[in-house]
């Protein structure tokens, strides 16, 4: 099954039709998706976890962008019942031009997470740089977080994580596509 996930995935992703932008607007207007994929399963900790998360969205201006992530995640430990969440992730890009190809961005968003008996929230900030391949692809990664994430149960007080830190040994790659 989690053989297929992947290719799946990418037959969807390409399967949006894929158009060149304007060039006197820039971006303005123009959609793209991305999403994370992953599949974890430790001997170490006997614990599993699944997760799916496409965003799409658009740009708003020739340099800023707005987008939605809606995905699943489900984490089980040892022989105990999974602990499933839907993950809603607003968010805004703002990118500054190096060239025609490159860019850097500063990632704001805003992901609620639903359990059952469980509510997640955060806010974070996150910088990225993005290589434009093609007019319809970009290779993009993110390699820091500044924020705050915090899961609230139905009883009892919520426990947060701060996040500070600039990691460029812990980078996020991504593929993004313009149609």
């Amino acid at each position: 099954m989690k053989k297929l996930l992947l290719p799946l995935a990418l037959v969807l992703l390409f399967s949006f039709k894929v158009s060149a932008q304007d060039d006197n607007k820039g971006l303005e207007g123009a959609w793209w998706a991305l999403g994370q994929l992953e599949y974890n399963d430790s001997e170490a900790t006997d614990t599993s976890t699944f997760g799916i998360l496409p965003v799409v969205g658009t740009f708003i201006s020739p340099s800023v962008t707005v987008g939605l992530g809606v995905g699943y995640s489900s984490t089980t430990v040892g022989e105990a019942d999974a602990v499933d969440a839907i993950t809603i992730m607003p968010l805004v890009r703002k990118y500054w031009s190096i060239n025609d190809q490159f860019y850097i961005f500063g990632q704001a968003d805003v992901p609620v997470q639903i359990y059952d008996g469980a509510t997640g929230y955060g806010f974070n900030l996150r910088p990225g740089i993005d290589f434009f391949v093609s007019d319809v692809l970009t290779l993009e990664a993110t390699f820091g977080q500044f924020g705050y994430n915090a899961i609230s149960p139905d009883e009892g007080d919520a426990v947060g994580t701060t996040s500070l830190g600039f990691n460029s040994m812990n980078v996020n790659f991504g593929i993004k596509l313009l149609f």
